[in-house]
């Protein structure tokens, strides 16, 4: 019996990265991939197939549109619907009488409607890669932090849950915002994400400069804005010397460029997208504090490279609170203050954290992941 993986992503890269960890124990003879684009030299070892040409490029400037353009533009519906039209016209090529089991990485209400009319015995597994957006429904300046955005499940998610044999999520955090729309907690499963803790590691003979790092999207989502107003804050009172560093690898979205007003005045380096395996072991701690996340992958790798962490319960992450670091409330400028100026001015703290950070880190492979899915999941 076969198996179909369906992702609005590219297989072999960013969320399509974690599907290619479980094919490699899945012969090409039993998989098949729907797919919006994929790492060339993958093609020839799996049986991919591409949803409709030039779709990566589409997706990229519907994705572009709310960030750059229009704030409320529907990106996520449309390119939800365009995926799945073309989906659907491939699937009718599909004898589901061999298919026993779907992992899908995207909510497709059609789609699996049309599946189980074709075959009611076939398995939907549904992973949620991220929370759902009721989550946010607490948080303070919302209006202004993510305008023209609603904290409502949108319509095709719901639409997809009574479709779903099982769940599966990254985190607590997601499970929660699962548990909000009446999903029975027996549907979800909790599956952390991995790291190569190979690639990336903890640096010799580091410097004795004080730098903190925050990798990922410059953007609101991820709490930059309470970041930079600690790390001000801290700098006016003389709290940190002028020779700490603050800084910050990824994009920065216009939303949050004017938080980067005097930055140099402040020792704040924007560095854009920049080689994480180099750069992020040079640092003396990570601080992501994330108000949405699923389990940010950049935590794994700053873990990985034996930083302490200062993160949110909504990061999804894996560290402990007071063993690889800490997790404080989001939003809360003055907790980020307190926990920078805590591995300050007690630096042998920073390697102590430090040590456990990258011991549970080397925990959390790619193939304990994948070993969970394979034996807990598809059987």
């Amino acid at each position: 019996m076969k198996k179909i993986f369906i992702l609005n992503s590219d297989f072999g890269e960013q969320i399509g990265a974690r599907a290619s960890h479980i094919t490699k124990h899945i012969t090409k003879s039993e998989l098949i991939i729907f797919t919006r684009s994929f790492k060339k030299n993958l093609v020839y070892k799996y049986n991919i197939k591409l949803i409709f040409p030039f779709a990566k490029l589409s997706m990229q400037v519907l994705t572009a549109m709310p960030i750059y353009i229009y704030k409320k533009f529907p990106a996520n519906e449309i390119k939800n619907k365009l995926f799945e039209y073309f989906l659907l016209r491939k699937l009718t090529k599909t004898n589901f009488k061999e298919i026993e089991l779907i992992h899908s990485w995207n909510f497709l209400p059609e789609t699996y409607k049309y599946i189980k009319t074709s075959n009611s015995k076939i398995k939907i597994i549904q992973d949620v890669p991220i929370a759902l957006p009721n989550i946010l429904n607490k948080i303070k300046e919302f209006n202004i932090l993510f305008k023209g955005e609603s904290t409502k499940t949108l319509n095709f998610i719901k639409n997809s849950f009574k479709y779903v044999d099982l769940f599966i999520v990254p985190s607590q955090f997601v499970k929660d915002s699962l548990l909000l729309e009446k999903i029975p907690e027996k549907k979800i499963k909790i599956i952390p994400f991995g790291v190569d803790s190979n690639k990336f590691k903890p640096q010799k003979n580091k410097s004795k400069q004080f730098q903190v790092a925050f990798s990922g999207n410059v953007n609101n989502r991820k709490g930059i804005k309470y970041l930079i107003e600690a790390w001000k804050q801290l700098k006016d009172k003389k709290q940190l010397p002028q020779s700490a560093k603050l800084n910050l690898y990824g994009r920065v979205y216009p939303e949050t460029k004017s938080y980067l007003k005097n930055s140099s005045k402040y020792n704040i380096f924007a560095h854009g997208h920049i080689d994480l395996i180099k750069e992020l072991p040079k640092n003396s701690i990570y601080v992501f504090p994330s108000l949405m996340e699923g389990s940010a992958k950049s935590v794994y790798e700053a873990m990985a490279c034996g930083l302490p962490i200062i993160t949110t319960y909504n990061a999804g992450s894996v560290i402990q609170n007071g063993k690889e670091g800490f997790i404080i409330p989001i939003q809360d400028v003055n907790s980020i203050k307190e926990k920078i100026l805590f591995f300050y001015n007690n630096r042998n703290e920073i390697e102590k954290f430090g040590k456990q950070a990258r011991k549970t880190a080397e925990k959390y492979t790619w193939k304990r992941y994948t070993n969970t899915i394979i034996n807990e999941v598809y059987k």
